[in-house]
């Protein structure tokens, strides 16, 4: 009988920030979960789970856009960090910008670890006003 440990991510939702005020001189702070189910069957009891999220549709991690979905073209930038105080940027870089957990599992049961994705737009930024989007890819590694 081969031992494994099957993960399962968990992306709950959305991250979604409260309507946008260029004219406000505080960020638009916003966060989301992220749950990874794990199942053992065998082998460690321990086990690391690595989370990277893409750098989206500006292909910089730390440069993140999301773009104006109706005409005229624009775009507002986001960040989205590892750190509740919005310095870590998240990435996809392994041992670089990504976050790992730590997961004991018993042997034959599932255990669960959560990510917090801690978002922040930017203040004062000059856009067009109207809905406006991103799409990243969350990468998980046991």
């Amino acid at each position: 009988m081969a031992q494994t440990t099957t993960c399962r991510l968990n992306a709950g939702g959305s991250l979604v920030f409260a309507p946008y005020d260029g004219l406000s001189l505080a960020a638009s702070d916003s966060l989301t979960t992220v749950q990874v189910s794990c199942t053992r069957n065998g082998g460690p009891r321990t086990l690391d789970i690595s989370l990277a999220i893409s750098p989206g549709s500006s292909g910089s991690v730390s440069a993140r856009r999301m773009v104006r979905t109706s005409a005229p073209v624009d775009y507002l930038n986001y960040g989205l960090f590892r750190d509740v105080s919005r310095t870590a940027v998240w990435g996809f870089t392994p041992g670089v910008d990504t976050m790992t957990n730590s997961l004991t599992i018993e042997n034959g049961a599932t255990a669960v670890s959560t990510f917090t994705i801690y978002g922040r737009l930017p203040a004062q930024q000059n856009v067009y006003a109207g809905d406006y989007s991103d799409s990243v890819v969350l990468t998980l590694t046991p």
